[in-house]
């Protein structure tokens, strides 16, 4: 971190923030810079947030070469070292009718990922009694959290545990190394899109279990329950707030057939509840 962001706005934070709570980081352009400690947010305030400082800390993330990260962000993201992501927001550039980058970047979304481990008797309950479990929440809430506490702790019961990282943020990995202990039955693969991953993967590396962070759209939601169809269980996160939404809506409904755990968290560490889909509840 202390690279990545200018030393101006570093040490304001350094001054405010227990870095081993933080979160997130969000500069805005011409705006006061904001943090997360454990999903909170807070503002510095007085401390305004530059052309400058966005553009020091994208160079700091490309190696200085913008450009060879288009693609990257055409996908409004940029993978950083220890699997940082960072989000970002700008004026899109189209090219034969698709979006090719962004260029005159307004803001920037730096999370930065921790592997936190959770005291929680309900979480120890769907690790005792695993079965296909579906985490969801409000973005910044703590899903992926959860889900390399969970990964961990059923890769170290000798699951052969698969993770689909196809950004790099589970797992931290760091030329090829991986800066966040996955567990010691763990297989991660990372930069691959998922959708190629779930067919390819399965065939290949046999999981007990496979886990996912962020299902997006019916191609996705296909390849999950092909998996669950082949004996394989799945651990994945959702963004959604409750879990009768998921009831609703007519894509991810589909989920909730072959899951038997739900779980809504409202912060850090901090369970709602798991609702066994089996009609039980917790």
């Amino acid at each position: 971190m202390s690279k990545l962001i200018p030393i101006s706005l570093f040490n304001e934070l350094y001054r405010k923030v227990d870095f081993n709570l933080l979160t997130e980081v969000r500069m805005r352009l011409e705006k006061p810079l904001y943090y997360a400690e454990a999903g909170k947010y807070k503002r510095i305030d007085g401390l305004i947030v530059s052309k400058d400082d966005l553009l020091y800390t994208l160079g700091v993330a490309t190696k200085t070469s913008l450009y060879a990260y288009d693609d990257y962000l055409a996908e409004g993201f940029i993978t950083y070292d220890g699997g940082i992501r960072i989000g970002i927001t700008g004026e899109g550039v189209i090219k034969n009718g698709r979006l090719s980058t962004l260029k005159n970047i307004t803001s920037l979304c730096i999370r930065i990922p921790r592997y936190v481990k959770i005291h929680n008797e309900k979480v120890d309950c769907l690790i005792n009694k695993f079965d296909n479990t579906l985490i969801i929440s409000k973005p910044g809430y703590g899903k992926t959290t959860l889900l390399r506490y969970m990964i961990k702790s059923l890769s170290d019961r000798e699951y052969n545990t698969l993770v689909l990282d196809e950004r790099g943020e589970l797992s931290g990995v760091v030329d090829g190394k991986l800066s966040i202990d996955l567990g010691s039955c763990t297989d991660v693969v990372v930069g691959v899109p998922k959708i190629t991953a779930y067919a390819s993967q399965v065939r290949s590396m046999r999981p007990d279990v496979i886990a996912t962070d962020e299902i997006f759209g019916e191609k996705e939601i296909e390849c999950i329950l092909d998996c669950i169809r082949c004996g394989v269980k799945v651990i994945a996160t959702l963004h959604s707030d409750e879990i009768s939404k998921v009831k609703k809506s007519p894509i991810y409904s589909r989920l909730l057939s072959d899951f038997r755990y739900v779980v809504s968290i409202i912060g850090i560490g901090n369970i709602d509840r798991v609702v066994d889909l089996r009609g039980n509840y917790a």
